[in-house]
């Protein structure tokens, strides 16, 4: 027997497999990834894009305009409005960071030890994310009414008359801190998530932690937040995003008054979008599109996400 010609016809089978199945893994990448990648690039690459060169452009009414280089930019830089809406939103990140986040990882904690009336307590916390956003506010506005409002008639009852009769969204002072606190306690998706995490945690780690005596403020603190890290990086990447696109509440409840007290950079790109300003509303936009970029890779290398 030839034993190098058989070698060789075994050779080139192989060869010939190896090859068919390359093809096939190929189509099975074109079939499964194009449509998705088509759709990407469609949606989300290029208007991104668009948005970038538009921003270099004079571009005021239905039809684009010269070129005018960074002068939307040395704009945006000396607005004072957008200043404005920069400093609420940053406001919006460290109160979703310091304030958000901990208090829906506390809830979480206080459920996961199952309480009496757990359920209970989980659902009321839970039940403003079936509420559309746009519910939300209008509810929200009216508690605020200055005429008929609930915080308003309790102030009085109690007999704090000073502030019984505040217009709380177009008062300068109280309107964005009005804000926020409508917002803070928006906490029901963000507790399911540490919920559902902490769950996952082995027992025999806590029932090791109880027998050195530990407490349960150390069994959280030693246990609990640092098997949680990237989930609260995640949760935090998650709130903070949510803030730089809110919009319709904003929109409903303040429009940005009194006097841009309550504007932020999503709310500020729509007004000039309503004054065909489409040039300088996309120069916002970008504006907007690189901080949220910051503020997720902020968080991802603090929390070190996707790291083990």
């Amino acid at each position: 027997m030839d034993f190098s010609n058989f070698f060789r016809e075994n050779l080139k089978k192989e060869k010939g497999k190896l090859v068919e199945r390359k093809r096939e893994v190929i189509f099975f990448l074109i079939v499964t990834v194009a449509p998705a990648f088509i759709l990407f690039t469609i949606f989300y690459l290029l208007p991104i894009v668009t948005l970038i060169v538009t921003s270099f452009f004079k571009w005021d009414s239905m039809k684009i305009g010269g070129f005018i280089g960074f002068k939307n930019y040395i704009k945006m830089f000396g607005d004072p409005i957008f200043h404005q809406a920069l400093r609420n939103n940053l406001s919006w990140s460290l109160c979703a960071t310091f304030l958000h986040i901990p208090f829906a990882l506390g809830v979480a904690l206080i459920l996961y030890t199952r309480p009496k009336g757990w359920k209970i307590f989980r659902t009321v916390y839970f039940l403003p994310h079936i509420i559309s956003i746009t519910a939300f506010a209008v509810i929200f506005r009216s508690v605020f009414n200055p005429s008929f409002g609930l915080l308003n008639a309790i102030l009085g009852a109690l007999g704090i008359e000073k502030y019984s009769t505040m217009n709380w969204f177009y008062n300068e002072f109280w309107a964005w801190k009005v804000i926020i606190s409508t917002w803070l306690f928006h906490i029901g998706l963000l507790t399911m998530i540490f919920l559902a995490k902490i769950t996952e945690i082995p027992v025999e780690l806590y029932e090791a932690a109880r027998i050195d005596g530990a407490s349960s403020t150390k069994q959280a603190w030693y246990i609990t937040i640092p098997l949680l890290r990237h989930v609260i990086g995640l949760c935090s990447i998650l709130t903070v995003a949510g803030g730089l696109r809110y919009f319709e509440g904003l929109y409903i409840m303040t429009n940005g008054a009194p006097n841009w007290k309550t504007e932020i950079l999503a709310l500020y790109i729509y007004q000039q979008v309503t004054l065909l300003h489409y040039s300088y509303a996309n120069t916002l936009g970008v504006a907007l599109l690189v901080i949220g970029f910051l503020v997720i890779l902020m968080f991802v290398k603090s929390f070190r996400i996707g790291e083990e």
